[in-house]
């Protein structure tokens, strides 16, 4: 007897359920788009954290098979030193793997620091480099070449 004291009877009305049923289809509708959207978004997220992981891991490779050349102190000893020569290629392929990390979580700033100190390891070649100074690099890593270069 509430429910009629308290004007609730009206949802026990089939009428009311029919006239509402537009209303709550797109309630819900809007609903499981929103949920949608949500997961789209954190699956994207976890998948641009899982490729950075992965790009660093294989840099790190790298520098364990090239220690030398990974501590940013190698100096060229003459002009056709092989030595130095794969330096400046181990030098792209370091800048490559960085624009890829940073292409895919360019927002990330634990990211650009650690980019940063890698590639102030380097500072002497990228005060030189014209690979480094293209400025053909994705902006946020020209940004970080040239605020080492720069200091």
């Amino acid at each position: 007897m509430t429910c009629f004291e308290t004007g609730f009877a009206v949802l026990l009305d089939i009428k009311t359920w029919e006239s509402w049923t537009p209303i709550l289809s797109l309630l819900v509708a809007i609903g499981a788009l929103g949920t949608a959207y949500y997961q789209v978004q954190i699956g994207r997220s976890a998948t641009a954290t899982a490729q950075a992981h992965n790009i660093y891991q294989q840099y790190l490779v790298l520098c364990m098979e090239n220690t030398d050349l990974a501590s940013g102190q190698y100096r060229p000893i003459s002009s056709t030193d092989e030595r130095y020569a794969r330096y400046t290629w181990f030098f792209s392929n370091m800048l490559f793997a960085f624009e890829q990390i940073l292409e895919s979580k360019p927002t990330d700033d634990k990211w650009k620091s650690t980019i940063k100190s890698q590639l102030e390891k380097h500072k002497y070649h990228i005060q030189k480099s014209t690979t480094a100074n293209s400025t053909h690099w994705f902006k946020d890593l020209d940004a970080l070449i040239k605020d080492v270069r720069d200091y």
